[in-house]
């Protein structure tokens, strides 16, 4: 996903869901992981 195109209501899914691909592919399935959205920003605690 290329991160030229601006953050929309319309793509922010599948932003999120490329964020929690390459979150797994890097740590695994046992690490709990939540990702918090706060005004529009999302943060991964």
């Amino acid at each position: 996903m290329s991160a030229d195109k601006p953050f929309t209501k319309e793509n922010l899914d599948c932003y999120l869901k490329e964020l929690a691909k390459e979150f797994r592919k890097k740590n695994g399935n046992k690490v709990p992981a939540e990702i918090v959205l706060i005004g529009g920003v999302f943060k991964v605690l």
